[in-house]
């Protein structure tokens, strides 16, 4: 259940000290309260979201201020005066890029945001005020981004073995990477992460150098920290990594061609549903 918010530690006091110097002299105590969501709401990159507050109790806020910002008062991310939205005092990053979702007959308003992108994570205040009173509540929201399908490749470096390189971009927070051989067998593997600076967006490329010869294949998962969903590739080894030599067109022990460009399906364990993921997988040529 949502709790009313008088203030939040995360914002400086000298800033707060200084918007409310700026309001219009009186008493300053509300007889309403703001409330909003407790727990973080969660929010897809590209998508729209909505930061919902509301008036307890339920009176009508036709009349009052609103006002969602970030770190300071103003410039805001959007403002409502005087019954018009006022541009004038709104953030760069929010203009044509934010909407008022009122029911404000009842006291009940929802700010929202169109096309989310990372710099929208964080805190954020709504602060609703009529004449000398006002309250306000505290929001958190977390953004998510789902990144692109994984792309292996696989590299002979002859003195150094064979190197496998799973590479993704598109993701926020910080995915995870998780190697694995094609009996479930967890692999450690080189990360490297970079930062777009245009979108926030993290990249990612990993890379693994498989010791065992008896490895058929490999598979590379990368999951969002905040979603309970992952993107997965999968690839089969070189048949001369794998044995020593071919015999008559085919790879012992395991009876698989060495012909190449062949496309296998892959059956992993572990994924969800049924226990198994079918993919479909290129195997490497033959040297």
């Amino acid at each position: 259940m949502a709790k009313p918010a008088r203030g939040d530690g995360s914002l400086p006091g000298f800033v707060m000290l200084l918007f409310l110097q700026m309001l219009p002299t009186g008493h300053g105590k509300a007889d309403f309260y703001v409330l909003a969501p407790q727990d973080p709401l969660l929010a897809i990159v590209g998508e729209d979201t909505e930061l919902p507050c509301s008036l307890a109790p339920s009176i009508s806020a036709q009349g009052m201020e609103l006002r969602w910002y970030r770190e300071q008062p103003t410039p805001a991310v959007h403002v409502r005066v005087g019954g018009r939205d006022a541009q004038e005092e709104q953030m760069v990053e929010y203009r044509g890029r934010t909407a008022l979702v009122s029911g404000l007959d009842w006291g009940v308003a929802a700010l929202r945001i169109h096309n989310v992108t990372t710099f929208d994570n964080g805190t954020y205040h709504c602060l609703f005020k009529e004449h000398t009173s006002y309250s306000h509540a505290t929001l958190w929201l977390k953004v998510a981004g789902l990144g692109a399908a994984p792309q292996i490749q696989v590299i002979d470096k002859q003195d150094q073995g064979i190197w496998a390189t799973c590479s993704s971009a598109g993701w926020y927070p910080e995915p995870r990477v998780e190697w694995r051989d094609l009996r479930g067998q967890t692999l450690p593997a080189v990360i490297r992460v970079s930062v777009s600076a245009a979108t926030g967006l993290f990249g990612v490329v990993s890379s693994v150098a498989p010791q065992d010869r008896a490895i058929d294949g490999l598979t590379c998962s990368i999951s969002n920290p905040l979603l309970s969903e992952s993107k997965v590739a999968a690839r089969r080894l070189p048949c001369e990594y794998s044995v020593p030599f071919c015999l008559h067109n085919h790879c012992a022990p395991c009876p698989r061609p060495c012909t190449p460009g062949t496309r296998e399906g892959l059956v992993l364990p572990g994924a969800a549903g049924s226990g198994q993921l079918a993919l479909s997988t290129a195997l490497l040529g033959t040297r």
